[in-house]
């Protein structure tokens, strides 16, 4: 199965309504997109810490409200043709998967440990909230503390531990987490590797692979899903 990455960020401005539908025309069934908090403690849609790369602001995301994050264009950076772009919050994006009938890889996205309380707190409020189903949301971090405390909060989630070479010799580590999926960096993922996860029962995916000539030797390792910017490379799905 293919996974478009933050939507699918190499056809549509990344992490935005029109990256989801964009995914959703391209047959998508599942899209990854990054949460993180505004200012004033809401979960929206973004993945840098700072908006420059993404919108038309400047500084990070986490000084601003909501409402100065609606007034960003997140959209021109990628093409004019997107300049009433706006960054979405959690809420809104559920409401929006759901209406397009596509299901959510949600990583919670921070950068100092200090952001995970309260991030997995409003995620968790917002989801307790909403008609999102279960079935259709995988929760993914870096933070092994992210998802033990979205373990607590949303037991009926499924958590996905995403592992680059900062991060992958700490994969024993998370067996106490429950883990439904690991998530690797397809630049390391070695033949031992992929072994050695399959072998803890877990769902091995690929991130970001924008090469399609790779993706038979990597399902030939036990890759279940690849995560790519641009799925209209690839013949599977």
């Amino acid at each position: 199965m293919i996974i478009g990455h933050r939507g699918v960020a190499a056809l549509a401005p990344e992490n935005t309504l029109s990256g989801i539908r964009k995914a959703a025309e391209c047959g998508l069934d599942w899209v990854e997109i990054d949460t993180q908090l505004s200012a004033d403690g809401i979960p929206v849609i973004f993945h840098d810490d700072t908006v420059e790369r993404c919108t038309d602001g400047n500084g990070k995301l986490e000084t601003f409200n909501v409402s100065a994050l609606k007034n960003l264009d997140a959209g021109s950076w990628f093409d004019k043709a997107h300049s009433d772009e706006r960054i979405p919050t959690l809420e809104e994006t559920l409401a929006f998967c759901l209406d397009e009938g596509v299901s959510i890889n949600l990583e919670i996205k921070v950068y100092r440990d200090a952001q995970v309380a309260p991030l997995v707190e409003a995620v968790s409020a917002v989801l307790a909230s909403s008609a999102f189903p279960a079935e259709k949301l995988l929760i993914s971090s870096f933070s092994k503390n992210a998802l033990m405390r979205c373990k607590a909060a949303i037991p009926q989630c499924r958590f996905g531990f995403i592992a680059d070479k900062r991060n992958i010799s700490d994969l024993d580590a998370f067996d106490d987490v429950g883990l439904y999926s690991v998530h690797v960096d397809h630049r390391m993922l070695t033949s031992e590797l992929a072994k050695e996860i399959k072998s803890k029962g877990y769902i091995l995916n690929v991130w970001t692979l924008n090469e399609c000539e790779k993706a038979d030797a990597f399902i030939g390792m036990g890759v279940d899903n690849i995560i790519t910017d641009d799925p209209t490379l690839f013949n599977l799905k």
